[in-house]
């Protein structure tokens, strides 16, 4: 996965976000966690996106990276 640059800046293109999002559904998915528990969401997407930020930006490495955050 090519990541579009700007995300060094801290700005992520419209692809980058679709592959967190969906990272973040997908660990949300397999641990029961609704769309209410945004206490929950933020947290997962926090360990997601610092992942991504580190240059760990597989589909799998992202999910990786969500359920590490229940660890």
């Amino acid at each position: 996965m090519i990541a579009s640059g700007l995300n060094d800046i801290g700005v992520y293109d419209a692809n980058d976000m679709a592959s967190i999002r969906g990272a973040v559904e997908a660990v949300c998915a397999e641990l029961g966690i609704t769309k209410d528990d945004q206490m929950s969401r933020e947290r997962i997407a926090s360990n997601i996106m610092r992942s991504w930020e580190v240059g760990h930006r597989t589909p799998l490495g992202l999910v990786k990276a969500g359920l590490d955050s229940f660890l």
